[in-house]
């Protein structure tokens, strides 16, 4: 990342944002989606998004057989 300097213009001091957050549109929530803003800033919905896959029960899954690691 390049930290601007006091004296850089302004286009220089703009950071790229990938992708949407929680608040926008479908559209925006493509990670081709390219939007700017600058590096002083910060924003509640900007940042990492994690996800992980659902680890709940197939749905074809026999609870008589089902484990009981949990109960």
């Amino acid at each position: 990342m390049y930290n601007a300097k006091d004296d850089d213009p302004p286009l220089m001091k703009r950071k790229l944002v990938r992708g949407g957050s929680w608040k926008d549109i479908a559209y925006y929530l493509q990670v081709s989606t390219r939007a700017y803003e600058y590096q002083d800033s910060s924003k509640c919905y900007i940042g990492f998004r994690c996800v992980q896959d659902y680890m709940g029960r197939q749905k074809d899954d026999n609870p008589a057989r089902a484990s009981r690691i949990y109960n």
